[in-house]
């Protein structure tokens, strides 16, 4: 018998709180399994190679009766996320051993797939609507790159946040100038890049010197660092802004835009562990009378949407995925073999600091550019 060791969600944080180490999010090894015996049901059994941490999952360990756009977790199952396993044993036509398969899978060193424990079942009616099923993101079939790229590719460029860049680019962007906000992240660095290819003027904004200096090595023409400059100032100076992968900057960035012009927002990491109450808004002003408060109102942010006629826009990229991974899967690699595109990875070494690096990627810890990925098993 071999230890299968896991990372459990143990219980719902707070809402609004961030997830605490051994509270919330427990590692376990008292798990085991047996490799070569293990009923496979027609299935297949697999090794966790690489686990990708993503500020989604924060979202799904809300309690189910909060809406939101997508499935909540399974407390006391194993989390469930992006990752790269490769396979050990297979009942399954189309699936051989030694295939290497990226998307949603439990974190643990080994799984009979499709996964079990953690897994939804999922009854439209009984979600908000319009909920994602998010383990109907099942585990693909990815090339062997055989030495011609990292492993740890497919939970960077060529996975969940390369596909978001991509998505977000080729279906809702247009204009000639771009901000991105958290331009040193997986998915802000591949939108400056896929900018650039493009011939547009870029303005990037991250929260350290070191971030910006990656910023700048990407193509970035305007890198910043938005905790030593202002972000109205800086937009001011460069813009006007036509385009917007939202966040914090989000106000900022509406009183800059032209008009026409579409905000794009593909997350909120930044507010997702805040409670409702602190969370980032648009800005409000104080309306006063004869010294006493009436009421709070927005101020002149909020109203350049109507005056400039602005399209904001929130989206995830599974309503994408049947438009754009074909071309995804054709064009990028091919511009990463070019070097027209690359990536940084962050690696955490080893499944027992998963929950961990969890954390520290939802409260950005540290200078660490582009995609924190955990690494299980080398093979």
């Amino acid at each position: 018998m071999t230890v299968n060791p896991r990372v459990v969600f143990a219980e719902r944080p707070v809402y609004g709180h961030l997830p605490v180490v051994g509270k919330h999010i427990v590692f376990d090894t008292s798990r085991t399994i047996d490799l070569d015996n293990v009923p496979l049901n027609g299935g297949f059994l697999s090794k966790t190679l690489i686990l990708s941490p993503e500020p989604s999952m924060r979202e799904r360990m809300r309690d189910p009766s909060i809406p939101s756009y997508s499935t909540t977790f399974t407390v006391g199952a194993p989390l469930v996320g992006p990752g790269l396993v490769v396979v050990l044993r297979s009942e399954k036509e189309g699936v051989k051993v030694g295939d290497y398969m990226y998307g949603q899978t439990t974190w643990e060193a080994y799984t009979v797939q499709p996964y079990v424990e953690g897994r939804v079942n999922f009854k439209p009616e009984e979600w908000a609507h319009d909920t994602f099923d998010m383990d109907s993101l099942v585990l693909q079939l990815v090339p062997n790159p055989n030495g011609l790229y990292p492993l740890s590719k497919y939970s960077s460029l060529l996975g969940t946040p390369g596909l978001t860049a991509f998505v977000a680019y080729e279906g809702l962007v247009e204009g000639d100038t771009m901000f991105v906000s958290s331009g040193a992240s997986g998915v802000g660095s591949f939108v400056i890049q896929l900018a650039k290819l493009r011939g547009l003027k870029v303005i990037a904004s991250a929260g350290s010197d070191a971030k910006v200096e990656y910023m700048r090595s990407l193509g970035a023409d305007v890198p910043f660092n938005y905790k030593t400059q202002n972000y109205d100032a800086v937009l001011a100076q460069h813009g006007p802004v036509h385009d917007n992968v939202g966040g914090e900057a989000l106000d900022a960035a509406l009183y800059a835009m032209v008009p026409r012009s579409r905000a794009i927002i593909c997350g909120s990491v930044a507010t997702d562990s805040c409670l409702p109450e602190h969370r980032y808004r648009l800005k409000v002003c104080p309306l006063t009378l004869a010294g006493t408060l009436l009421r709070l109102i927005f101020r002149k942010n909020a109203h350049e949407i109507m005056k400039k006629r602005l399209d904001v826009r929130g989206f995830i990229v599974p309503e994408f995925i049947p438009q754009f991974i074909g071309k995804f899967m054709t064009e990028v690699p091919a511009l990463m073999a070019q070097g027209k595109l690359k990536s940084e990875e962050s690696a955490t070494e080893g499944i027992e600091n998963a929950a961990q690096a969890l954390i520290d990627m939802l409260i950005g810890k540290g200078d660490a550019v582009g995609k924190p990925i955990v690494v299980v098993a080398k093979e």
